[in-house]
Protein backbone atom coordinates (compact mmCIF):
# COMPACT_ATOMS: atom_id res chain seq x y z
CA UNK A 1 0.00 0.00 0.00
CA UNK A 2 2.91 2.49 0.77
CA UNK A 3 4.54 2.05 -2.52
CA UNK A 4 1.12 2.29 -4.69
CA UNK A 5 0.73 5.71 -2.43
CA UNK A 6 4.40 6.72 -3.17
CA UNK A 7 4.43 6.15 -6.70
CA UNK A 8 1.26 7.74 -7.19
CA UNK A 9 2.66 10.41 -5.30
CA UNK A 10 5.18 10.70 -7.83
CA UNK A 11 3.01 10.96 -10.67
CA UNK A 12 1.25 14.06 -9.35
CA UNK A 13 4.64 15.78 -8.55
CA UNK A 14 6.19 15.15 -11.91
CA UNK A 15 2.53 15.99 -13.82
CA UNK A 16 2.52 19.58 -11.87
CA UNK A 17 6.67 20.17 -12.35
CA UNK A 18 5.50 19.69 -16.44
CA UNK A 19 2.49 21.70 -16.21
CA UNK A 20 4.35 24.79 -14.69
CA UNK A 21 7.40 24.18 -16.98
CA UNK A 22 4.93 24.23 -19.79
CA UNK A 23 3.10 27.13 -18.65
CA UNK A 24 6.34 29.13 -18.47
CA UNK A 25 6.63 28.90 -22.35
CA UNK A 26 3.00 30.25 -23.35
CA UNK A 27 3.25 32.99 -25.18
CA UNK A 28 0.67 35.72 -23.55
CA UNK A 29 1.42 38.51 -24.49
CA UNK A 30 0.94 40.62 -28.02
CA UNK A 31 3.20 42.80 -30.38
CA UNK A 32 3.88 46.11 -28.99
CA UNK A 33 3.08 48.49 -31.45
CA UNK A 34 4.62 52.20 -31.14
CA UNK A 35 2.86 55.11 -33.46
CA UNK A 36 5.62 57.71 -35.10
CA UNK A 37 3.83 59.53 -37.56
CA UNK A 38 0.34 60.45 -37.97
CA UNK A 39 0.41 62.76 -34.99
CA UNK A 40 -2.68 62.73 -32.41
CA UNK A 41 -5.28 64.91 -33.89
CA UNK A 42 -3.26 65.55 -37.46
CA UNK A 43 -5.73 66.98 -40.54
CA UNK A 44 -5.87 65.42 -43.90
CA UNK A 45 -7.76 66.09 -46.49
CA UNK A 46 -9.45 63.12 -48.68
CA UNK A 47 -7.43 62.01 -51.18
CA UNK A 48 -4.13 62.44 -49.22
CA UNK A 49 -1.46 59.71 -48.24
CA UNK A 50 -1.29 59.48 -44.37
CA UNK A 51 2.81 58.30 -43.87
CA UNK A 52 1.90 55.80 -40.82
CA UNK A 53 5.41 54.94 -39.69
CA UNK A 54 5.47 52.55 -36.41
CA UNK A 55 7.11 50.15 -34.96
CA UNK A 56 6.27 46.72 -33.93
CA UNK A 57 8.08 44.14 -32.12
CA UNK A 58 7.11 41.16 -29.72
CA UNK A 59 9.55 39.03 -27.91
CA UNK A 60 8.60 35.90 -30.20
CA UNK A 61 7.62 36.35 -33.83
CA UNK A 62 5.36 38.92 -35.59
CA UNK A 63 3.08 37.02 -37.89
CA UNK A 64 0.69 39.54 -39.42
CA UNK A 65 0.39 43.39 -39.57
CA UNK A 66 -2.28 45.47 -41.38
CA UNK A 67 -3.75 49.62 -41.78
CA UNK A 68 -6.87 49.58 -40.97
CA UNK A 69 -8.85 53.52 -40.93
CA UNK A 70 -11.82 53.84 -38.66
CA UNK A 71 -14.54 56.25 -38.31
CA UNK A 72 -15.31 57.86 -35.08
CA UNK A 73 -17.56 54.81 -33.51
CA UNK A 74 -14.45 52.27 -34.67
CA UNK A 75 -16.10 51.02 -37.78
CA UNK A 76 -14.07 50.46 -40.51
CA UNK A 77 -14.78 53.12 -42.90
CA UNK A 78 -12.03 52.70 -45.92
CA UNK A 79 -9.44 50.18 -47.07
CA UNK A 80 -7.22 47.35 -44.99
CA UNK A 81 -3.84 46.78 -46.10
CA UNK A 82 -2.26 44.11 -44.88
CA UNK A 83 1.63 43.32 -44.78
CA UNK A 84 3.58 39.75 -44.68
CA UNK A 85 6.22 39.84 -42.10
CA UNK A 86 8.85 37.38 -40.68
CA UNK A 87 11.10 38.69 -38.23
CA UNK A 88 10.10 39.52 -34.23
CA UNK A 89 10.78 43.22 -34.86
CA UNK A 90 10.01 45.39 -38.26
CA UNK A 91 9.57 49.37 -38.71
CA UNK A 92 6.45 50.00 -40.78
CA UNK A 93 6.69 52.67 -43.25
CA UNK A 94 3.97 53.20 -45.99
CA UNK A 95 1.64 55.69 -46.94
CA UNK A 96 -1.91 55.29 -46.65
CA UNK A 97 -4.10 56.33 -49.28
CA UNK A 98 -7.53 58.55 -48.91
CA UNK A 99 -9.21 57.19 -51.46
CA UNK A 100 -12.44 57.48 -50.72
CA UNK A 101 -15.06 60.17 -51.59
CA UNK A 102 -17.55 59.29 -49.35
CA UNK A 103 -15.72 59.83 -46.66
CA UNK A 104 -16.82 62.72 -44.82
CA UNK A 105 -15.54 65.37 -42.26
CA UNK A 106 -14.73 64.86 -38.95
CA UNK A 107 -12.22 62.66 -36.79
CA UNK A 108 -10.78 58.98 -37.70
CA UNK A 109 -8.61 56.58 -36.39
CA UNK A 110 -5.92 54.69 -37.95
CA UNK A 111 -5.56 51.84 -36.56
CA UNK A 112 -2.27 49.34 -36.92
CA UNK A 113 -3.25 45.32 -36.20
CA UNK A 114 -0.58 42.75 -35.19
CA UNK A 115 -0.31 39.15 -34.09
CA UNK A 116 2.02 37.08 -33.49
CA UNK A 117 -0.30 33.98 -34.33
CA UNK A 118 -1.60 33.62 -30.84
CA UNK A 119 -1.97 37.24 -29.42
CA UNK A 120 -3.23 40.37 -31.10
CA UNK A 121 -2.54 44.04 -30.78
CA UNK A 122 -4.65 46.85 -31.92
CA UNK A 123 -3.10 50.75 -31.72
CA UNK A 124 -5.19 53.69 -32.73
CA UNK A 125 -4.02 57.48 -33.63
CA UNK A 126 -7.06 59.92 -33.88
CA UNK A 127 -6.65 61.78 -37.28
CA UNK A 128 -8.88 64.47 -38.74
CA UNK A 129 -10.37 64.32 -42.36
CA UNK A 130 -11.75 67.47 -44.81
CA UNK A 131 -13.91 65.39 -47.17
CA UNK A 132 -13.94 66.46 -50.71
CA UNK A 133 -15.95 69.20 -51.38
CA UNK A 134 -19.75 68.39 -52.45
CA UNK A 135 -20.71 69.55 -55.63
CA UNK A 136 -23.50 69.56 -58.05
CA UNK A 137 -22.58 67.47 -61.15
CA UNK A 138 -26.00 67.05 -63.12
CA UNK A 139 -29.72 67.62 -63.61
CA UNK A 140 -31.95 64.36 -64.67
CA UNK A 141 -35.24 64.81 -65.95
CA UNK A 142 -37.75 61.91 -66.07
CA UNK A 143 -40.33 62.32 -68.81
CA UNK A 144 -42.56 60.78 -71.43
CA UNK A 145 -45.32 61.24 -74.21
CA UNK A 146 -47.13 58.38 -73.13
CA UNK A 147 -47.21 54.90 -71.31
CA UNK A 148 -44.66 52.62 -73.41
CA UNK A 149 -41.67 54.56 -72.60
CA UNK A 150 -39.77 56.65 -70.05
CA UNK A 151 -37.19 58.80 -71.17
CA UNK A 152 -34.49 60.12 -68.94
CA UNK A 153 -32.30 63.65 -69.99
CA UNK A 154 -30.14 66.05 -68.78
CA UNK A 155 -30.24 69.90 -68.66
CA UNK A 156 -27.47 71.34 -70.23
CA UNK A 157 -25.21 73.82 -68.26
CA UNK A 158 -26.83 77.09 -69.26
CA UNK A 159 -30.13 75.70 -67.91
CA UNK A 160 -31.40 76.27 -71.82
CA UNK A 161 -32.14 73.13 -73.02
CA UNK A 162 -32.81 69.03 -71.78
CA UNK A 163 -31.31 67.12 -73.79
CA UNK A 164 -31.73 63.38 -74.30
CA UNK A 165 -29.78 60.57 -72.57
CA UNK A 166 -31.58 57.23 -72.51
CA UNK A 167 -35.05 55.74 -73.51
CA UNK A 168 -36.68 52.99 -70.72
CA UNK A 169 -39.47 50.96 -72.60
CA UNK A 170 -42.48 50.16 -70.53
CA UNK A 171 -44.41 52.56 -67.89
CA UNK A 172 -43.22 54.53 -64.96
CA UNK A 173 -44.16 54.11 -61.24
CA UNK A 174 -41.32 55.88 -59.49
CA UNK A 175 -37.23 56.78 -60.31
CA UNK A 176 -34.19 58.02 -58.74
CA UNK A 177 -30.84 59.04 -59.14
CA UNK A 178 -28.08 57.72 -56.31
CA UNK A 179 -25.04 60.16 -55.97
CA UNK A 180 -23.13 57.26 -53.74
CA UNK A 181 -23.30 55.09 -56.17
CA UNK A 182 -23.41 57.48 -59.81
CA UNK A 183 -26.20 55.60 -61.08
CA UNK A 184 -30.11 56.04 -62.22
CA UNK A 185 -32.51 53.71 -61.00
CA UNK A 186 -36.03 53.45 -63.07
CA UNK A 187 -38.99 51.44 -62.08
CA UNK A 188 -42.12 50.42 -64.03
CA UNK A 189 -45.65 50.12 -62.64
CA UNK A 190 -47.30 47.25 -64.92
CA UNK A 191 -44.88 47.01 -67.96
CA UNK A 192 -41.63 48.91 -66.97
CA UNK A 193 -38.65 46.83 -66.05
CA UNK A 194 -36.90 47.81 -62.58
CA UNK A 195 -33.72 48.85 -63.83
CA UNK A 196 -30.46 50.18 -62.97
CA UNK A 197 -28.05 52.86 -65.03
CA UNK A 198 -24.40 53.73 -64.72
CA UNK A 199 -24.64 56.81 -65.49
CA UNK A 200 -21.07 57.26 -66.64
CA UNK A 201 -21.08 54.66 -68.94
CA UNK A 202 -24.73 54.70 -69.75
CA UNK A 203 -25.12 51.36 -69.68
CA UNK A 204 -27.90 48.68 -67.62
CA UNK A 205 -26.12 47.38 -64.00
CA UNK A 206 -28.68 45.01 -63.77
CA UNK A 207 -32.94 44.74 -65.41
CA UNK A 208 -35.60 42.96 -63.08
CA UNK A 209 -38.76 42.62 -65.46
CA UNK A 210 -42.18 42.40 -64.21
CA UNK A 211 -44.66 39.40 -65.30
CA UNK A 212 -47.15 40.96 -67.85
CA UNK A 213 -50.81 40.54 -66.21
CA UNK A 214 -54.27 42.49 -65.65
CA UNK A 215 -52.82 43.97 -62.06
CA UNK A 216 -49.51 46.04 -61.86
CA UNK A 217 -46.49 44.41 -60.97
CA UNK A 218 -44.60 46.64 -58.82
CA UNK A 219 -46.43 48.76 -56.44
CA UNK A 220 -43.87 50.50 -54.44
CA UNK A 221 -40.74 52.30 -54.43
CA UNK A 222 -38.17 53.63 -52.10
CA UNK A 223 -34.04 54.78 -52.07
CA UNK A 224 -32.15 56.37 -49.65
CA UNK A 225 -29.23 57.06 -52.23
CA UNK A 226 -27.55 53.83 -51.38
CA UNK A 227 -30.40 50.95 -51.55
CA UNK A 228 -33.42 50.29 -53.57
CA UNK A 229 -36.74 49.16 -51.70
CA UNK A 230 -39.20 47.87 -54.39
CA UNK A 231 -42.51 46.48 -53.67
CA UNK A 232 -44.47 44.28 -55.45
CA UNK A 233 -48.46 43.44 -55.87
CA UNK A 234 -47.87 39.72 -54.51
CA UNK A 235 -47.31 41.48 -51.49
CA UNK A 236 -43.19 41.09 -51.51
CA UNK A 237 -40.77 43.92 -50.70
CA UNK A 238 -37.66 43.76 -52.12
CA UNK A 239 -34.50 45.39 -51.21
CA UNK A 240 -31.77 45.44 -53.74
CA UNK A 241 -28.13 46.88 -53.52
CA UNK A 242 -26.75 49.39 -56.70
CA UNK A 243 -25.88 45.82 -58.40
CA UNK A 244 -28.68 44.08 -58.16
CA UNK A 245 -28.33 41.76 -55.19
CA UNK A 246 -31.36 41.25 -53.10
CA UNK A 247 -30.46 42.43 -49.37
CA UNK A 248 -33.67 42.82 -47.82
CA UNK A 249 -36.41 40.56 -47.82
CA UNK A 250 -40.29 41.52 -46.10
CA UNK A 251 -43.68 40.62 -46.77
CA UNK A 252 -46.81 42.86 -46.69
CA UNK A 253 -49.76 42.14 -44.87
CA UNK A 254 -51.80 39.13 -45.81
CA UNK A 255 -54.67 40.41 -48.46
CA UNK A 256 -52.37 43.70 -48.99
CA UNK A 257 -49.43 45.10 -50.91
CA UNK A 258 -46.93 48.13 -50.44
CA UNK A 259 -47.29 51.06 -51.86
CA UNK A 260 -45.28 54.49 -50.59
CA UNK A 261 -42.02 53.34 -47.86
CA UNK A 262 -39.53 55.04 -45.98
CA UNK A 263 -37.25 54.08 -42.92
CA UNK A 264 -37.43 55.98 -39.67
CA UNK A 265 -34.32 54.51 -37.55
CA UNK A 266 -33.96 51.23 -39.54
CA UNK A 267 -37.45 50.37 -39.23
CA UNK A 268 -39.05 50.16 -42.60
CA UNK A 269 -42.75 52.20 -42.55
CA UNK A 270 -45.38 51.31 -45.78
CA UNK A 271 -47.93 51.81 -46.74
CA UNK A 272 -50.48 49.22 -47.59
CA UNK A 273 -53.35 48.46 -49.15
CA UNK A 274 -55.80 45.88 -49.27
CA UNK A 275 -56.46 44.46 -52.50
CA UNK A 276 -59.97 44.20 -53.04
CA UNK A 277 -60.89 46.94 -50.67
CA UNK A 278 -59.92 50.77 -49.92
CA UNK A 279 -58.75 49.60 -46.53
CA UNK A 280 -55.40 50.56 -46.08
CA UNK A 281 -52.97 49.85 -43.01
CA UNK A 282 -49.58 51.83 -42.25
CA UNK A 283 -47.21 48.91 -41.52
CA UNK A 284 -43.96 49.75 -39.24
CA UNK A 285 -41.71 46.24 -39.92
CA UNK A 286 -38.89 45.60 -37.78
CA UNK A 287 -34.96 45.63 -39.21
CA UNK A 288 -35.32 42.12 -39.85
CA UNK A 289 -37.66 42.55 -42.00
CA UNK A 290 -40.83 40.95 -40.09
CA UNK A 291 -44.02 43.02 -38.97
CA UNK A 292 -43.87 44.93 -35.83
CA UNK A 293 -47.33 46.24 -35.98
CA UNK A 294 -49.54 48.43 -37.81
CA UNK A 295 -52.10 51.39 -37.74
CA UNK A 296 -55.35 51.97 -39.62
CA UNK A 297 -54.66 54.62 -42.40
CA UNK A 298 -57.50 56.92 -43.75
CA UNK A 299 -55.40 58.60 -46.67
CA UNK A 300 -53.59 58.19 -49.80
CA UNK A 301 -50.47 59.01 -48.99
CA UNK A 302 -47.93 61.03 -50.94
CA UNK A 303 -44.72 61.65 -49.36
CA UNK A 304 -43.37 60.07 -46.10
CA UNK A 305 -40.68 63.09 -44.41
CA UNK A 306 -38.86 62.05 -41.67
CA UNK A 307 -38.85 64.19 -38.94
CA UNK A 308 -36.45 62.27 -36.20
CA UNK A 309 -35.70 59.29 -34.98
CA UNK A 310 -39.14 58.26 -34.18
CA UNK A 311 -41.37 60.32 -36.08
CA UNK A 312 -42.46 60.66 -39.22
CA UNK A 313 -44.73 63.10 -41.42
CA UNK A 314 -47.35 61.59 -43.52
CA UNK A 315 -48.82 63.93 -45.96
CA UNK A 316 -51.79 63.42 -48.74
CA UNK A 317 -55.32 63.02 -48.91
CA UNK A 318 -58.08 62.05 -47.66
CA UNK A 319 -60.84 61.89 -50.34
CA UNK A 320 -59.06 64.56 -52.70
CA UNK A 321 -58.58 66.84 -49.55
CA UNK A 322 -54.92 67.70 -48.18
CA UNK A 323 -54.03 66.61 -44.90
CA UNK A 324 -51.22 66.18 -42.92
CA UNK A 325 -50.32 63.86 -40.19
CA UNK A 326 -47.46 62.52 -38.08
CA UNK A 327 -46.60 58.76 -37.17
CA UNK A 328 -45.31 58.05 -34.05
CA UNK A 329 -43.47 55.00 -34.64
CA UNK A 330 -42.26 54.02 -31.26
CA UNK A 331 -46.08 54.14 -29.77
CA UNK A 332 -47.48 53.32 -33.14
CA UNK A 333 -49.82 56.25 -33.18
CA UNK A 334 -51.01 58.46 -36.48
CA UNK A 335 -52.50 60.99 -35.59
CA UNK A 336 -52.64 65.03 -36.72
CA UNK A 337 -51.02 68.24 -35.34
CA UNK A 338 -52.82 70.58 -37.71
CA UNK A 339 -56.26 71.00 -36.83
CA UNK A 340 -57.50 73.55 -39.49
CA UNK A 341 -58.53 72.72 -42.39
CA UNK A 342 -56.01 72.71 -45.35
CA UNK A 343 -56.84 74.41 -49.04
CA UNK A 344 -59.66 73.01 -51.08
CA UNK A 345 -58.11 70.27 -53.43
CA UNK A 346 -55.38 67.65 -53.55
CA UNK A 347 -51.86 67.80 -52.31
CA UNK A 348 -49.55 66.92 -55.06
CA UNK A 349 -46.11 66.80 -53.42
CA UNK A 350 -44.15 67.66 -50.05
CA UNK A 351 -40.38 68.57 -49.46
CA UNK A 352 -38.57 68.71 -45.56
CA UNK A 353 -36.30 71.89 -45.58
CA UNK A 354 -35.01 70.94 -41.86
CA UNK A 355 -37.26 68.62 -39.33
CA UNK A 356 -39.69 71.90 -38.85
CA UNK A 357 -40.18 73.13 -42.07
CA UNK A 358 -42.08 71.12 -44.92
CA UNK A 359 -43.38 72.79 -48.35
CA UNK A 360 -46.59 71.52 -49.63
CA UNK A 361 -47.12 71.45 -53.18
CA UNK A 362 -50.65 71.91 -53.48
CA UNK A 363 -53.27 71.37 -56.89
CA UNK A 364 -54.80 74.99 -56.59
CA UNK A 365 -51.02 76.18 -57.87
CA UNK A 366 -49.77 77.64 -54.15
CA UNK A 367 -46.98 76.10 -52.23
CA UNK A 368 -46.94 76.31 -48.92
CA UNK A 369 -44.86 76.07 -45.66
CA UNK A 370 -45.79 74.07 -42.93
CA UNK A 371 -43.72 74.90 -39.51
CA UNK A 372 -44.39 72.14 -36.66
CA UNK A 373 -43.35 74.39 -34.17
CA UNK A 374 -45.44 77.27 -34.47
CA UNK A 375 -48.11 74.75 -36.29
CA UNK A 376 -48.35 76.93 -39.43
CA UNK A 377 -49.11 77.40 -42.71
CA UNK A 378 -48.43 80.05 -44.89
CA UNK A 379 -48.52 80.74 -48.29
CA UNK A 380 -44.77 80.14 -49.49
CA UNK A 381 -45.54 80.79 -53.40
CA UNK A 382 -47.99 81.12 -56.04
CA UNK A 383 -48.79 80.52 -59.54
CA UNK A 384 -46.77 77.07 -59.70
CA UNK A 385 -48.54 73.62 -59.41
CA UNK A 386 -45.74 71.66 -58.15
CA UNK A 387 -46.12 68.10 -58.91
CA UNK A 388 -42.27 67.86 -56.92
CA UNK A 389 -40.06 69.74 -55.00
CA UNK A 390 -36.40 69.03 -54.87
CA UNK A 391 -33.88 71.29 -52.37
CA UNK A 392 -29.76 71.35 -53.32
CA UNK A 393 -28.15 71.73 -50.34
CA UNK A 394 -25.10 72.86 -51.96
CA UNK A 395 -26.26 76.02 -54.19
CA UNK A 396 -29.33 76.67 -51.73
CA UNK A 397 -31.41 76.40 -54.43
CA UNK A 398 -35.67 75.29 -54.75
CA UNK A 399 -36.18 73.21 -57.85
CA UNK A 400 -40.46 73.69 -58.21
CA UNK A 401 -41.12 70.53 -60.99
CA UNK A 402 -44.53 71.53 -62.43
CA UNK A 403 -46.09 68.87 -65.33
CA UNK A 404 -44.06 71.01 -68.37
CA UNK A 405 -41.86 73.39 -66.65
CA UNK A 406 -39.21 73.30 -63.89
CA UNK A 407 -38.68 76.48 -62.00
CA UNK A 408 -35.48 76.97 -59.69
CA UNK A 409 -35.38 79.81 -56.94
CA UNK A 410 -32.79 81.06 -54.20
CA UNK A 411 -34.13 79.97 -51.14
CA UNK A 412 -33.06 82.66 -49.30
CA UNK A 413 -34.39 85.40 -51.53
CA UNK A 414 -36.98 83.34 -53.37
CA UNK A 415 -36.05 84.91 -56.80
CA UNK A 416 -36.49 83.09 -59.99
CA UNK A 417 -32.99 81.62 -61.09
CA UNK A 418 -33.86 79.87 -63.98
CA UNK A 419 -36.48 78.26 -65.67
CA UNK A 420 -37.20 75.91 -68.48
CA UNK A 421 -40.16 74.01 -70.57
CA UNK A 422 -40.52 71.09 -71.97
CA UNK A 423 -42.52 69.51 -74.53
CA UNK A 424 -42.95 65.97 -72.51
CA UNK A 425 -44.78 65.19 -69.45
CA UNK A 426 -42.15 65.98 -66.49
CA UNK A 427 -42.52 62.69 -63.45
CA UNK A 428 -39.74 63.94 -61.73
CA UNK A 429 -35.86 65.36 -61.69
CA UNK A 430 -32.96 64.46 -60.13
CA UNK A 431 -29.54 65.93 -58.76
CA UNK A 432 -26.83 64.55 -59.07
CA UNK A 433 -23.44 65.15 -56.85
CA UNK A 434 -20.28 64.17 -56.87
CA UNK A 435 -20.11 62.27 -54.00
Amino acid sequence: MFNVNKIYFSIVFLSLISLFSCKKDVDEKGPEIKFNTPTENQTFNVYDYVTVNATVTDDVKISSVAVSLLDVNQNYAHTTLPFTVSSPSMTLNMAYFLDNIHLETGFYYIKISASDGTNDSHKFQKIYLVAVPKTLTAIYVVSNTGSSQTNLSTIDAAFTSIVPYNTFSGDHLASSVSSYHQQAYMCGNFSGNFTGHVLAFNSPKFIISPVPSSNPYFTGYYNNDRDTYVARYDGNIKGYNYSGGLMYNASALSGYYAQHMCFNDGYLVAEEKEIFTATKKLVTYFPTGSVEKNCALTQDVVAFCEMDNSNVFVFGNVAGQATIELFDRVNNNLWSPYFFALASGNLLSALKLDSDTYLLGHSNGTIYKYQYSSNSVTTYLTSYTAVKLKYDDVQNKLYVVETNRITTFDLSTLAIVNTINSTETILNVHLLYNR
